[in-house]
């Protein structure tokens, strides 16, 4: 009976965690993208998965490989980032914006996740280390960035010259023609003329 009791209570207690996995571990192309570019902008990194019963944020760290890949999935979302060559989720994952402030990746790309904290805040310095605890402040979603510009140069031949050397060469040909003609005609002009001789005997 004890045995028939403990299933209910847990299936109670795994289904919550079961129900946030993964949240933003598979994202679209367009949300990889902004995290990527997140992540360039902000390397130092906190890892805290409250939905998996974290006791607190793990230790802050500089991550020394980041990359975008596609996923093994079909479908939409199906890319993956990967922090010093682990797939990371996003929705688990803190970027530092601030000396004292950590913000959720996936909220800052713009993947929607529940039962994560929004950011996280980093208290004074004590013997025991830096504090890092959640927070209820808001993050805003980084802009997309804008598509590339792109110019078309359209190239238009300058066919003056062509033009002007059509004009020439039409007036050479005439002027050579009528040239011609003027030295024919003078030459049939200058043609001695046939002298009737007579016999006067």
């Amino acid at each position: 009976m004890k045995a028939l009791l403990a299933i209910p209570l847990l299936l109670v207690t795994l289904v919550p965690a079961l129900a946030h996995a993964d949240q933003c571990a598979l994202v679209s192309d367009e949300v990889a993208t902004r995290a990527l570019a997140v992540l360039q902008d902000h390397p130092n990194v906190v890892a805290y998965c409250e939905p998996c019963n974290d006791r607190a944020p793990g230790e802050p760290h500089r991550l020394d490989h980041l990359a975008k890949q596609r996923g093994t999935t079909d479908g939409p979302n199906n890319y993956e980032i990967t922090i010093d060559k682990r797939e990371v989720d996003l929705a688990y994952t803190y970027v530092q914006t601030q000396p004292s402030r950590y913000e959720n990746l996936a909220a800052l790309a713009g993947c929607v996740t529940s039962g994560v904290s929004p950011s996280l805040v980093v208290n004074d310095a004590s013997d025991r280390g830096v504090m890092i605890t959640a927070s209820d402040a808001p993050v805003a979603t980084v802009a997309p960035a804008p598509a590339p510009a792109i110019t078309y140069v359209i190239r238009t031949e300058d066919h003056t010259w062509l033009i002007a050397a059509m004009c020439l060469g039409t007036s050479a040909i005439w002027a050579g023609a009528t040239l011609l003609l003027l030295r024919r005609r003078r030459a049939v002009e200058m043609k001695p003329r046939a002298i009737d001789l007579t016999d006067r005997s």
